[in-house]
């Protein structure tokens, strides 16, 4: 009992700390360099078990031999095993290649490392911008400031360290990076990174003193070109932020072509563009104008930058307006017509309108004679009657005139006065009536 005791002891000291580990993301390619000179070489694989290994890979005899489940995984070149060189390389990683490996040179122990597989989070930006990493673990809520320690990696490469109250840094991190040691009491390691460039892109990882890491480990942070989307009419103008300092190019590709093509560079001093757009590109700030657009300008403008290479921003332009000016006699046809045809229509509602009332006019004309007609037929027939009657009258006198005694007629006509008959009418023989 003692004897196995003392074997586990010595094996758990022989077992390298994590942080010599390989570290790899999940699907990538791993490495575990081994450098000996041996004509047999077996690499194993440390199970879950204390004592348990898996052959996974064997070359013997100039032949090559590889566990099923390694299968097309596991590189195996004869003439670099010839020449020294017997690392293990294993593409693909999944996550249960996480463990312990070691090679057996001619029956020796060599090389003993881990593989961590890493399942990283990932963190997008934009160029230019910035990112904040987070980064969390169990800290003492009464640290002091000069006690704070904390570590950030990027591809195993120190980014930043708080220690002692002091931030050191990585190349190329200088007074970009930073961590808050306020918030360090709170469990919070986060990192921030300002002014991200496309070199920031990569994975990293915090660690405390004792070597443990945070919450989320890793991180991948993604530095992607700034995108913009502009929505213009025929004849506006849009700008195209450059995004970076001179000397930039801007390439251009219309809507469905298949390859983009050189427009405009800014230098330190100078700005150029090709024919067709001299007249319509110009400068503002950090900026190129593009004026009097036309449908044609849809596509895609790409600005690069000429130091790193990288792209840095991508404008994509929708001019919407008029069918292509390649035929304006089609749109001037269209308009004419459409105007002709209203005009057409207005015309021949007025017309419609005039000869309605020209009807109705005569109408009202032919009723209105036709009453006049009557009128008159009506007056000329109570004139005539008026005649007969006033003929009839002239013929026959009337019975009391004959009656009347001839010596009477004086005496009658004295004891009348004016009061007893006030209105006297003289008839065709002279005498008067009341």
């Amino acid at each position: 009992m003692l004897r196995w005791i003392l074997t586990v002891f010595l094996a758990l000291l022989t077992i390298p700390t994590v942080t010599d580990a390989v570290t790899v993301q999940l699907g990538h390619s791993a490495t575990v360099s081994c450098h000996v000179n041996c004509s047999t070489v077996t690499w194993w694989s440390k199970g879950i078990e204390v004592f348990q290994s898996f052959k996974i890979f064997e070359f013997s005899e100039g032949k090559c031999t590889v566990a099923p489940e390694f299968k097309d995984r596991i590189e195996c070149s004869e003439e670099k095993i010839r020449g020294g060189d017997v690392s293990l390389t294993m593409t693909s990683v999944v996550y249960n290649d996480r463990g312990w490996y070691y090679c057996s040179c001619d029956g020796k122990d060599q090389c003993d490392r881990r593989i961590e597989v890493l399942v990283p989070t990932t963190l997008s930006i934009s160029f230019g911008g910035e990112a904040t990493l987070p980064c969390y673990a169990e800290t003492d809520k009464r640290t002091v400031d000069s006690s704070a320690y904390v570590l950030w990696e990027k591809d195993e490469q120190q980014v930043l360290k708080l220690e002692n109250g002091k931030m050191s840094y990585g190349s190329g991190f200088e007074q970009r990076a930073t961590v808050s040691t306020e918030r360090y009491k709170k469990g919070d390691l986060s990192l921030t990174i300002d002014c991200v460039t496309f070199s920031d892109s990569g994975l990293y990882r915090c660690s405390l003193k004792d070597g443990e890491h945070g919450y989320p480990d890793p991180i991948s942070l993604i530095v992607e070109a700034h995108q913009y989307v502009h929505h213009k009419k025929v004849g506006d103008s849009v700008l195209l932020d450059l995004v970076v300092l001179p000397p930039v190019m801007v390439y251009f590709k219309e809507s469905d072509a298949t390859a983009d093509s050189w427009m405009c560079a800014r230098l330190k001093d100078a700005f150029h563009c090709k024919p067709g757009y001299e007249q319509r590109a110009a400068i503002v700030n950090n900026s190129i104008m593009l004026s009097k657009l036309s449908e044609a300008d849809s596509g895609t403008y790409t600005v690069k930058d000429v130091r790193s290479g990288e792209v840095v921003a991508i404008h994509k332009l929708a001019v919407i307006g008029l069918p292509s000016q390649k035929f304006p006699w089609v749109s001037a046809s269209i308009f004419c017509a459409i105007i002709v045809s209203l005009l057409g229509a207005v015309i021949f509602f007025l017309c419609r309108q005039k000869r309605q009332r020209q009807t109705e006019q005569r109408k009202e004309q032919k009723q209105l004679e036709a009453g006049k007609a009557k009128d008159v037929t009506e007056q000329e027939e109570l004139v005539q009657l008026s005649i007969q009657q006033t003929e009839s009258s002239i013929r026959s006198p009337h019975p009391w005139a004959q009656s009347k005694p001839v010596n009477s007629l004086p005496a009658l006509e004295d004891s009348r006065d004016e009061d007893s008959c006030p209105n006297q009418v003289f008839d065709l023989d002279g005498d008067t009536h009341c």
